[in-house]
């Protein structure tokens, strides 16, 4: 019979798993649109890059996220956030599109 597991083994376990997954989110979310710059969102007008990057949620945890900064490098906004719950800072990036 097998002996059950120490509740600070169990916890040990979930905080790795949980950390796991956090890195797996932050990999996904830097191949996403607005991870890189090569890959920056597409808007229409600066006015609505900070609520659009603040509706994103974290990519780590799932929570939502704080705008710290936003700055414009180049052709590109690139927006710092950074999480209210697990406290994981990243940019976003932004290009504003031209209207034909």
């Amino acid at each position: 019979m097998a002996k059950p597991k120490r509740a600070r083994t169990e916890r040990r376990n979930a905080e790795r798993a949980a950390v796991k997954q956090a890195k797996v989110g932050l990999q996904l979310s830097a191949l996403a649109a607005g991870g890189a710059a090569d890959r920056p969102i597409a808007v229409v007008s600066a006015s609505v890059i900070e609520p659009h990057a603040a509706s994103i949620p974290c990519a780590a945890c799932g929570g939502g996220v704080r705008v710290e900064e936003h700055r414009a490098e180049n052709s590109l906004r690139v927006v710092r956030v950074r999480c209210t719950q697990c406290g994981v800072v990243r940019d976003l990036y932004f290009r504003i599109a031209q209207l034909n």
